[in-house]
């Protein structure tokens, strides 16, 4: 897995080099994206960059959009939220992006609101959850993935479906954890279920011993995680150590291959939600297109993260067709107003001048033993 990173990665940066080092013709369609292509999350990076690139490819080869190419400009910022932003203002000042595209986390794209206000360079389909770049309503920015709400209501309804009682929440001692824990409460409150424990935990871990002693005190039958990378691995695998037969649930942010790994043995049996359409069975129109076109492109591992960038990619692209050529910042937020409902192949997109949250669409998979999702 990590040598088909690279290579797609290495692939990625000479895309971006040979994009930089032309001059910009007239006739391009510029997107920009700034994401983590290298660092803690290049896998989540590297693929969605990678499932929209196969699309923008795809639409390329047929001739464009109108008549006009696009040209995908990717940039790395490690994910530091100073590097996207600097990234960002490269983006709509020199290569006169008409929208920024996939930019990476809740840091980064929090940042981005007084940007893309100002600019009116929209911010188009950000890969986060979090409640700040959908409330209060901002016109230059299009969410697709449904948010954290979204996705815990959905667990919580799930437990109160099984009649499990006693829950407990460890929540990652940072903005995602607490926005992540308010949205638990609520649809706890929602659908009348009493939280046991709550419990923070560090981004480092440091404070593991604490998360697992306050969770083993609630003897409990489901625990929600609303972490991620390496506090929810330590703590399942420490907790599993202490207490079996714990069910576990996780948000979309664990919805990757490293992850599984990570987790390995421990990781049989965890529930993850996620807000797009299942990759690795072709049973609708988008997942049969992008299993296509990914493998045209040589990659046939699958991911969640490279289905969302392709979705994405296929969104966009079919605002811009109802332009025609003159592919403004501000036509394009017209375009996507005026979309209403789309059917992408089995994924519904419903954006319009007062919404635009485009999809509430979440779904319950397990790891199964083997380490891949199951449905």
């Amino acid at each position: 897995m990590f040598q088909v990173c690279l290579r797609q990665l290495s692939a990625l940066m000479f895309g971006v080099s040979l994009a930089l080092s032309v001059q910009a013709q007239n006739n391009d369609i510029v997107i920009g994206q700034s994401t983590a292509l290298t660092g803690i999350l290049a896998e989540l990076g590297v693929a969605t960059a990678s499932g929209a690139k196969a699309y923008f490819d795809y639409i390329n080869e047929q001739g464009g959009v109108n008549g006009r190419k696009i040209r995908f400009v990717v940039m790395d910022d490690g994910y530091d939220a100073a590097k996207s932003l600097s990234n960002a203002s490269h983006l709509i000042e020199k290569e006169k992006a008409i929208t920024l595209f996939g930019m990476l986390g809740t840091p980064a794209n929090t940042a981005l609101i007084p940007v893309v206000t100002e600019s009116g360079v929209p911010n188009f389909a950000p890969l986060t959850g979090t409640d700040a770049v959908r409330k209060p309503f901002n016109r230059a920015i299009f969410n697709i993935r449904a948010g954290y709400v979204a996705e815990t209501d959905k667990i919580i309804e799930h437990l109160g479906a099984r009649g499990i009682k006693r829950v407990g929440v460890v929540y990652q001692n940072n903005a995602f954890g607490k926005e992540g824990l308010a949205a638990v409460q609520l649809a706890a409150e929602k659908y009348k279920l009493k939280l046991t424990a709550t419990t923070s935990i560090n981004n480092d871990s440091s404070d593991l011993d604490k998360a697992v002693s306050e969770m083993e005190k609630g003897e409990l039958q489901s625990i929600i995680l609303v972490t991620a990378g390496k506090p929810s691995s330590d703590f399942i695998k420490a907790f599993n150590q202490k207490v079996k037969g714990i069910q576990y649930f996780a948000l979309s942010v664990l919805a990757s291959q490293s992850a599984i790994n990570l987790l390995g043995k421990d990781g049989v049996g965890v529930i993850v939600s996620q807000v797009m359409p299942f990759p690795f069975s072709a049973t609708s129109s988008i997942v049969r297109e992008y299993q296509k076109l990914m493998s045209k492109t040589g990659i046939k591992e699958y991911s969640y993260a490279s289905m969302e960038g392709f979705l994405n990619a296929k969104l966009l692209v079919e605002a811009i067709k109802h332009i025609g050529r003159d592919v403004t910042s501000e036509h394009l937020i017209s375009a996507l107003e005026g979309m209403g409902r789309v059917d992408l192949g089995g994924f519904i997109v419903n954006f319009n001048k007062n919404e635009h949250q485009g999809s509430r669409y979440v779904e319950l998979t397990v790891i199964s033993k083997d380490g891949r999702f199951l449905r």
